[in-house]
């Protein structure tokens, strides 16, 4: 029985209101009805499935034309900086500065989220990408040619920030893994069909040709995002009316320094996690045969399309394995798997083994590699708290892309100063350090309940559970009711 407390908690005018509809709204309220939804808050309640026709239309497909242009640009890249007769130290720039502004584009772009909403943001990305690749096509000088590399990348973030903002803020635990390792082996799919195309392009029309494809695909992402992108709420939203719904204004928005401090634990497996994966993505592997082995590009070109033949599968049925049986079921053999191979790479770099051996345990690790693909970033996608949810996914993706950035250039300074084994270890000791974290730090995030038991801020206001994805019926009481 609801009490009249109750009552004018869930704000039921006495004697106004009909019973049935009393009802009506409590039943809403409680999630056992359904209200009319429009089109596209319809699509962003669908996209909680992971497969969908919602999901692929506002993460999928988009993923992959983006994607698949980016990988178009590469051949291309090294052809137009070499164009302006500079040397391999400054030509390396064009990719660095690329990573850079990814890297300064991820705080910005939650705190953009938090504040005009995810779907702006999503749309703006892909039309600055499409205006700085036409503009590299009438680039003049090679200053300018990095500065449109940097915007490139802090454009690239906006679009990436916003969709893995609305996968934690529409999706629910069971579905999220899924559409996060679905829509990374998407990307990662356009980016190793892209260069063959872009190769051919440049061959034949010219090396800044790919770049004009490139932005052609950017604008047609936004086909299908535009039709199926919902919103997430924005900062401080406003208290209906009626009183029902949440008011975030009386809660004093967790800082920086609280977000640390309280997941620091999991802020720890984001950069580890990246520090493992980081010299892998850069490709300093493939640089490692052809310099210790002597492999020629054809024959880096088949490992490479070896190492992705593996891992794009694996990371596409990874994502269903989180989602039924738990995030640390993947996590820790993915990166006990990751750890001991590269222990075996130091071990075959150390005693001069052959190439077979090489060969053989780089694929093996390609596998592990692939058990962890989408996996961190889930993590982050789950343990956003909703208060602030774009600033912590935004320092989320900072560590993240930071690590990767970071993690290659210590992986070269120790095979420069130590040995090629050296850095081998880094890369498994890092790897062992997020199987550690997992085991010993973090629950099971498909648990909301889990979560809020082991992260609550240490000078802030409590957290409530995510109510965006609810597990159970809602109390209707308000703080201080008694239950009768």
């Amino acid at each position: 029985m609801v009490s009249s407390k109750n009552a004018t908690d869930t704000n039921v005018p006495s004697g106004r209101l009909p019973l049935m509809a009393y009802a009506a709204r409590l039943g809403t309220e409680m999630g056992l009805t359904k209200t009319p939804r429009s089109p596209r808050a319809a699509a962003a309640d669908e996209n909680m499935k992971a497969w969908s026709l919602a999901a692929f239309n506002s993460t999928y497909l988009p993923a992959l034309i983006l994607a698949m242009g980016t990988g178009i640009a590469i051949p291309a890249i090294p052809a137009i900086a070499r164009s302006f007769h500079v040397g391999f130290a400054l030509a390396t720039g064009v990719t660095t500065s690329f990573l850079i502004g990814n890297v300064a584009g991820a705080l910005p772009s939650g705190w953009l989220i938090d504040r005009y909403g995810r779907r702006r943001i999503m749309l703006l990305g892909p039309i600055l990408t499409a205006l700085m690749a036409f503009a590299v096509v009438l680039a003049r000088t090679y200053p300018q040619l990095l500065a449109l590399r940097f915007a490139d990348g802090f454009a690239t973030q906006l679009w990436m920030m916003g969709r893995i903002t609305g996968i934690s803020h529409s999706s629910s635990p069971d579905q999220r893994g899924r559409q996060i390792s679905w829509l990374f082996g998407m990307d990662n799919s356009g980016r190793a069909l892209g260069p063959l195309i872009g190769g051919l392009m440049a061959t034949s029309w010219g090396i800044r040709s790919p770049f004009i494809a490139y932005g052609v695909l950017s604008l047609l992402a936004l086909i299908p995002a535009y039709r199926y992108i919902g919103d997430t709420p924005r900062k401080n939203p406003v208290k209906a009316k009626d009183g029902a719904g949440p008011n975030l204004r009386s809660a004093r928005p967790l800082t920086y320094r609280q977000l640390v401090s309280t997941y620091a634990n999991y802020f720890a497996i984001a950069l580890f996690g990246a520090f493992s994966r980081g010299p892998i993505q850069a490709g300093l592997l493939n640089i490692y045969a052809a310099f210790r082995y002597h492999m020629n590009p054809s024959e880096i070109g088949y490992l490479a399309a070896a190492s992705a033949a593996i891992m794009l599968p694996v990371g596409f049925i990874t994502g269903w394995v989180m989602d039924r049986y738990g995030r640390r079921r993947t996590m820790i053999p993915g990166y006990t798997g990751v750890c001991l191979t590269m222990v075996g790479l130091a071990l075959i770099a150390f005693f001069n083994l052959s190439t077979v051996d090489y060969v053989v345990v780089f694929l093996i690790a390609s596998l592990c590699q692939g058990i962890t693909n989408g996996a961190v970033q889930t993590i982050g996608a789950d343990v956003a708290p909703r208060e602030v949810r774009g600033k912590f996914l935004g320092l989320w993706r900072f560590t993240g892309q930071g690590g990767v950035a970071l993690s290659p250039l210590i992986f070269a300074a120790l095979a420069a100063a130590v040995s090629y084994g050296a850095s081998f270890l880094f890369v498994g000791g890092s790897a062992a350090a997020v199987t550690l974290l997992v085991y010993f730090k973090m629950p099971d995030t498909r648990s909301s309940e889990a979560i809020l038991a082991t992260a609550q801020p240490r000078n802030g206001p409590p957290m409530a559970p995510d109510v965006s994805v609810p597990t159970t019926a809602p109390d209707l009481r308000s703080p201080g009711a008694d239950a009768n």
